[in-house]
């Protein structure tokens, strides 16, 4: 391996052009590597940034370096990365490069402009400032790590010798972004185990008749699923009812601790309560109220301007009564049996939709094979990991891009200054 002759050779290679490469790139130049070469598969830097946020990104939340938002196979592991580089850095980073943030719903920060490109043209002109030598259209064939210490990437058309290599290739969702594994690949040819792979901020299949008769419509709902250790998880959103199953934000909150139960133990039962704050008992009472303002009513439109028609409809068939009965002639045992079916109603969902629905991956390389402080494998000294490719997933709301800020500026720094 030592014969092969470079044709470039670097102190820091970056492989992957994302949120946590472009990042990390910055940061190793910053930290003072001499050279730094961004190795990116796609014809232009952070397309999966692009899309994210419906195209004006979530940068980061102001809970984003709130552990708790985090989960793994080991989730302390992502504590030391998170610390060093926080939300508060994070915004300093972005406002130094031009980004002024604005907060939404439940601490979400998105930057002024509402564009996603904003975020990848602030991050491209830092990697000029930085003469980081940026490679387009060059996707790494094959990582080998020579006897004598550094490496030598193979690209399509390029071989470069690097001191140090930061891997940053993410995960596996959304395919036709140039999602592929990759560099997960490389890491576990180079002897890195990885854990089971699953779609994370993603929605979920269910058969439940109801659901399908309401698609399309959007309701906002506490939904209430199981986690890891018996625990019980809820969220309180928008939820959307499709023809294969439940997605909204809801949902997709969720589904960041859902889907590995459901992969380990198969379907779930989720409990959605489309009155949000009322129990079984107020709401019975808000129909008993309603009901005697307006005796001559239906069921159907006893509910109008309360729930959606559709949704009425469908639970109104599934509770086995007639939408036409006049409200005058249902009784106290009906309107409580009604009432907690609206307050609990139990839905089944199978599993989740497959990695082209996933905002993220759910797993990746093990992290007690890495350095939680530098990021650095223990495996194979010199080598880096950080963003999605690591078993390391957040909630949806911008955490996963501050998990990507932050472990790529630890990898960063750490390459330049070993």
């Amino acid at each position: 391996m030592a014969q092969i002759e470079p044709d470039l050779a670097v102190e820091v290679a970056v492989v992957g052009g994302g949120a946590a490469g472009m990042m990390a790139a910055i940061q190793a130049r910053a930290s003072g590597a001499a050279t730094v070469a961004l190795l990116e598969a796609n014809d232009r830097l952070g397309r999966k940034i692009f899309i994210s946020g419906n195209g004006r990104c979530n940068l980061t939340n102001e809970e984003g370096d709130e552990p708790s938002h985090y989960h793994g196979t080991h989730p302390r592991f992502c504590h030391p990365a998170l610390k060093s580089f926080s939300v508060a850095d994070t915004l300093g980073f972005f406002s130094d490069l031009g980004i002024v943030p604005r907060t939404e719903k439940r601490g979400r920060l998105f930057p002024m402009s509402d564009q996603a490109q904003s975020v990848v043209d602030v991050l491209d002109g830092a990697l000029t400032d930085f003469n980081v030598d940026v490679r387009l259209s060059a996707p790494v064939r094959a990582l080998l790590a020579t006897n004598e210490g550094g490496f030598i990437l193979q690209c399509d058309g390029i071989r470069l010798a690097a001191e140090k290599v930061i891997l940053c290739g993410g995960g596996i969702s959304v395919a036709k972004l140039g999602a592929d594994g990759s560099c997960i690949a490389m890491a576990e040819v180079l002897g890195h185990e990885c854990t089971d792979l699953l779609p994370g901020l993603v929605p979920v299949v269910s058969d439940d008749r109801a659901v399908r008769q309401m698609q399309g419509v959007r309701v906002w709902a506490q939904v209430t699923g199981p986690a890891r250790g018996q625990r019980l998880i809820a969220d309180t959103d928008d939820l959307l009812l499709t023809k294969y199953g439940l997605s909204g934000f809801a949902i997709l909150s969720l589904s960041a601790q859902l889907v590995p139960v459901l992969a380990a133990e198969g379907p779930q039962v989720l409990n959605i309560n489309l009155f949000p704050g009322s129990s079984r008992e107020q709401l019975s009472e808000i129909l008993a109220s309603r009901w005697q303002r307006h005796p001559n009513r239906t069921l159907a439109r006893s509910f109008a301007g309360l729930l959606h028609g559709k949704v009425a409809l469908s639970l109104l068939e599934k509770a086995g009564l007639d939408a036409d009965q006049v409200v005058s002639n249902v009784g106290k045992r009906t309107r409580w049996e009604l009432a907690g079916l609206l307050t609990d109603w139990q839905v089944t969902v199978s599993g989740p939709r497959d990695f082209d629905y996933a905002e993220v991956t759910i797993g990746g390389i093990r992290t007690d094979e890495i350095d939680p402080h530098t990021m650095e494998s223990y495996i194979v000294p010199g080598l880096y990991l950080a963003g999605e490719m690591v078993d390391v997933h957040g909630d949806l709301g911008g955490f996963n891009f501050q998990w990507a800020w932050s472990s790529g500026h630890r990898a960063g720094t750490a390459a330049a200054s070993r």
